[in-house]
């Protein structure tokens, strides 16, 4: 099972350039980066519900009180937004592949970070040796591809 999702994972991965690519050309068709995300966003949300009404229908039809956690969750759609908003615009500009190795970067870093200090909840995941090293491949595959 532990392979499976190491191999679901790669194709959901997979799955990102291809998204900001046809949000990009979705966006020159219908008014630019931000209406391409906006109209990504509303066919992702018209997903979801498909997918929750199918999944869960009480869930949907009985909303737990969105008040009793931090605040600071609400960030992860707004953070979201930022992410596709700004790949729809920016992989035009500098290519798809130096858009996602940078992507991946930061991801890896911020990872790193989340995983070192538990935050937003996470579990603590200590940085090793071999976390830096693999981070510093990274960097060096990530000045390979800009060059």
């Amino acid at each position: 099972m532990k392979y499976v999702l190491l191999f679901l994972t790669l194709i959901v991965g997979a799955m990102i350039p291809a998204q900001a690519v046809l949000n990009t050309r979705l966006g020159r068709q219908i008014g630019g980066p931000l209406m391409g995300s906006l109209m990504s966003f509303t066919t992702g949300i018209i997903c979801l519900i498909v997918l929750n009404l199918a999944t869960n229908p009480s869930a949907v039809v009985q909303l737990k009180p969105t008040s009793t956690g931090p605040w600071y969750l609400w960030l992860g759609g707004v953070l979201g937004a930022i992410f596709v908003g700004y790949i729809t615009w920016v992989n035009q500009q500098q290519g798809v592949a130096l858009t996602f190795a940078l992507v991946v970067s930061g991801q890896i870093f911020m990872s790193l970070i989340i995983d070192q200090y538990g935050l937003f909840g996470s579990m603590v995941q200590p940085i090793t040796l071999e976390k830096i090293i693999g981070a510093v491949l990274i960097i060096a595959g990530l000045i390979l591809i800009k060059k």
